[in-house]
């Protein structure tokens, strides 16, 4: 049970913590029914001043309720002030957004149970008056604190069109730490199941709108991906719910959209169909190694995870030979400035089994491009895959592209040990095979 002090905390208007300090107050006195009062106050004054807040914003729907209520309160209108205050909750769910259906039916009780602590006439003459318990004061102050107090003034919809705004912009993080500080901070940590619930929505649908390109499909994925994390539980429902229907009526590019992009959120594989996995699988398989590389960017930084990845590292022979001369001058940029280490170990075995001379050289381009994540031991086992194989030991091809790795791999003292083990029965005059040069 969290403690009174740690859910007072959560109020983010002074105003609003004040009536929640009298509501705290009664209810460590025993003063249920006024606690009670006190809470429901609370939430009321919350919503008014949001509604106030967003009418100074600009906010089209906000601005008739303020001028409403100021109309009432110059005229000293009792009953149309007491009818907008009935109106607080339908206004802050289905006009403005404030709350979700969940919230909206929580505090709907909490009125309820207010006017019962407000009203005697409320009750039958045959009952007794109405006597909430310390359990359910607490409930509903829990309720009121994590639905309506602890969130700003941001109408769902409103937040939505600012995401809109920012993962199209050049301040986007980059970074997917400072993403996921952004996202908790703007969106997740504050923000009503609603809004985290069409948050979620909006961005997995974004993942899959070929209307967009590669980059901007991108920048939804890694949301989706910081996403998960922060709320794994909310992510599976919502995105369940988006592919449900929708991955059936995928073409091959709308499947490649998934691949490019939901396929690098944990989970997802898991609630595709059995359908949809088998497309997937026979997909990877006849697209060109050309388009995996260079038109769907799979081999950017990090791979998809399992089992797109196992999928992926199966072409990779055929990835490897992809030659364009845009790729010969920049094969780095192909596989980003962090590329994923699932690749070193089945490049390390297609040293070992390069067939020809343009083969070995090619993996070995591909091995230099990871260069600077190569460990020490890893750079010791391809020299010695390289040793057995007479399609890199001997050839001039094989040895440029391990002058290129002697420099820019490891450094440290089993480095210089493998090379220098390397270089020993190569003798200081060999260059390679002459008809390869």
């Amino acid at each position: 049970m969290r403690a009174l002090e740690d859910i007072r905390n959560k109020v983010r208007s002074h105003s609003s913590r004040r009536y929640i300090d009298e509501a705290v107050a009664a209810y460590g006195g025993g003063a249920y029914r006024s606690a009670l009062i006190a809470i429901w106050i609370a939430v009321a004054a919350d919503i008014i001043e949001k509604i106030r807040l967003l009418a100074d914003e600009g906010n089209g729907k906000a601005a008739p309720l303020r001028d409403e209520l100021n109309r009432a309160i110059a005229a000293g209108n009792r009953a149309d002030l007491q009818k907008f205050e009935r109106s607080l909750l339908q206004v802050a769910h289905e006009d403005l957004e404030l709350i979700g259906q969940r919230e909206s039916v929580e505090m709907a009780r909490l009125y309820e149970d207010r006017n019962l602590c407000a009203h005697p006439a409320f009750v039958s003459g045959d009952d007794d008056l109405f006597s909430p318990t310390a359990e359910l004061v607490r409930v509903h102050l829990t309720a009121a604190i994590d639905g309506v107090l602890s969130h700003g003034a941001v109408t769902g919809r409103k937040a939505i069109e600012r995401f809109g705004r920012e993962v199209s912009s050049n301040s986007f993080p980059k970074n997917d730490a400072r993403l996921a500080e952004h996202l908790k901070a703007s969106y997740m940590d504050h923000g009503t199941a609603q809004l985290r619930s069409n948050l979620i929505k909006v961005v997995c649908k974004k993942t899959l709108d070929l209307e967009l390109d590669l980059e901007q499909r991108w920048r939804h994925a890694r949301t989706a991906r910081e996403l998960q994390k922060i709320a794994p539980t909310e992510f599976e429902e919502h995105a369940r719910s988006v592919l449900g229907r929708k991955q059936n009526d995928l073409d091959d590019e709308g499947l490649m959209a998934l691949v490019t992009g939901l396929c690098y959120v944990p989970g997802t594989w898991d609630v595709l169909h059995a359908g949809t996995r088998a497309r997937i699988e026979q997909l990877l398989r006849e697209v060109p190694a050309k388009d995996l590389l260079e038109t769907y960017e799979l081999f950017v930084g990090v791979l998809p995870v399992a089992p797109l990845d196992r999928m992926l590292l199966e072409r990779l022979d055929s990835i490897t030979d992809v030659s364009t001369s845009r790729l010969a001058r920049d094969l780095a940029s192909y596989l980003g400035e962090e590329p994923d280490r699932r690749l070193i170990e089945p490049l390390i075995k297609m040293v070992e089994d390069a067939g020809s001379y343009q083969g070995g050289e090619s993996v070995l381009k591909w091995i230099n491009a990871l260069a600077p994540s190569l460990t020490e031991d890893e750079l010791q086992r391809i020299l010695e895959a390289a040793a057995t194989n007479d399609q890199i030991f001997g050839s001039v091809l094989g040895n440029r592209q391990l002058s290129v790795l002697r420099s820019n791999g490891p450094q440290g003292d089993q480095a210089k040990a493998a090379w220098a083990k390397w270089d020993a029965p190569l003798g200081a005059e060999d260059t390679g095979t002459p008809e390869t040069a």
